[in-house]
């Protein structure tokens, strides 16, 4: 039997208590942490606070447009105003976040989460210069808080674990150890790795409290999964250091190891994990992209009328008016780029989940990466939930269009009455 008695666990606690580096080692976790979830905090707050404003900002917009639209009769001029509405801010959307906001908050810094459905092409005019990249596996700047504590404390749980067993040897002690514990060291160890095990997870949880607390969008629940999520990963750590701790090696090379095994989990199988991914579903070619963006765009040039004229055969409704001036010319070439690109941005859609489940399925090899999925997860900023996301900014879009295209085509453009009718954005 290796549960240690009330002995056991009061003697490894004075121990624990008269380690100057154990108080520095979690001190200064601590500090960190909280200074990373102040930052987080108080950015979710300030995403909370323009989300709760956007609805007021488009009411201003709206009532702005109103006042404009009331001046214009219809006609051309009053169709070209209809036109240059709907590739405005009246179409600007949001994506909606979670209560456990704070853990995850880095990560609007890279997605895409302020898109705007337009009369425009999103997918032609809207494109990052560049290589094509899956924003998704981008690096978000500073890391966040999860990343945070997935970096900095297995480090400070492999030097409070790590070389227990060989350090008392090299001092000379063990054999006291063995005398005081006569079940053997099973029970010195394991209330040894307890306490420590207790320390981090407080310290751990402690550190995270602002990027919740200061969130008015954070909830009792997403705390006790974020703690429950943190319990998991202390105990991986130091259950880590306590195997390296029995190892029959000096303390320096105990401890050599701890750090091997930090590099590998934290840093080495996150990046195999990456690199894998983009070989199982690789983006599609930037240069094939340009390709086909040019092709859909001369060949929409090219056949402009043609493609007004199918539009007034598809909408019997709409008078034709024919030959189609600037901006009617305009709006069916835009859908024809984007029915033409529709595969393309298919292609690159599947590939950018692919490569996210490819990780999401490893994610359990590195305990880190598992903590940051988890507090992405909880925040609203993961895969899929930005998958959710872009699928509802295209249905958004598509009744955006459905409502404006056939007032720019017939000539009129919008009412007073229709504009106070225009779809907005419900996430």
């Amino acid at each position: 039997m290796i549960w240690p008695s009330t002995f056991h666990w009061r003697a490894e606690a004075l121990r624990l208590a008269r380690q100057p580096l154990a108080g520095w080692a979690l001190g200064a976790l601590l500090l960190v942490l909280l200074a990373s979830a102040t930052s987080a905090g108080l950015d979710a707050r300030a995403w909370r606070a323009a989300q709760q404003q956007d609805g007021a900002v488009l009411d201003q917009q709206l009532a702005a447009a109103l006042s404009r639209f009331e001046k214009n009769a219809p006609g051309q001029a009053n169709a070209t105003a209809t036109y240059q509405l709907g590739r405005g801010e009246l179409g600007a959307t949001r994506m909606a976040a979670q209560a456990g906001l704070g853990l995850g908050v880095q990560r609007l810094a890279v997605l895409p989460v302020r898109l705007k459905a337009s009369l425009d092409s999103r997918h032609v005019d809207a494109r990052d210069p560049g290589p094509l990249r899956n924003p998704l596996l981008a690096a978000s700047g500073l890391p966040g808080l999860p990343a945070m504590v997935a970096l900095l404390l297995p480090l400070v749980a492999l030097v409070l674990c790590a070389g227990l067993l060989q350090e008392e040897r090299e001092h000379g002690r063990l054999g006291l150890l063995r005398v005081q514990s006569r079940r053997g060291l099973g029970p010195v160890l394991v209330a040894a790795l307890g306490w420590r095990l207790l320390a981090l997870w407080t310290v751990a949880v402690l550190g995270s409290l602002p990027a919740l607390l200061l969130d008015p969008g954070a909830s009792a629940a997403v705390l006790m999964q974020w703690a429950a999520a943190l319990g998991a990963f202390c105990a991986v750590w130091v259950a880590l250091g306590g195997l390296l701790s029995c190892v029959p090696v000096s303390a320096a090379a105990s401890m050599l190891a701890a750090l091997g095994l930090w590099l590998a989990l934290t840093f080495a199988l996150p990046a195999g994990l990456v690199l894998l991914a983009q070989h199982a579903a690789p983006l599609p070619s930037r240069l094939e992209s340009i390709v086909a963006i040019r092709a859909a765009q001369h060949a929409s040039e090219d056949h402009e009328q043609a493609l007004a004229q199918a539009w007034y055969e598809a909408h019997p409704e709409i008078a034709a008016h024919l030959p189609a001036v600037w901006p009617a010319s305009f709006v069916t070439r835009v859908l024809d780029q984007d029915l033409a690109l529709e595969g393309w941005g298919v292609e690159f859609a599947e590939a950018r989940v692919g490569q996210a489940a490819v990780i999401a399925q490893g994610a359990w090899l590195s305990p880190g990466l598992a903590l940051v999925l988890l507090g992405e997860r909880l925040a609203g900023t993961d895969a899929a939930s930005h998958v959710r996301y872009l699928d509802q900014v295209d249905a958004f879009e598509q009744r955006w269009r459905d409502f404006l295209v056939p007032r720019v085509m017939d000539r009129q453009g919008l009412r007073v009455d229709e504009l106070r009718k225009l779809p907005r954005f419900a996430p």
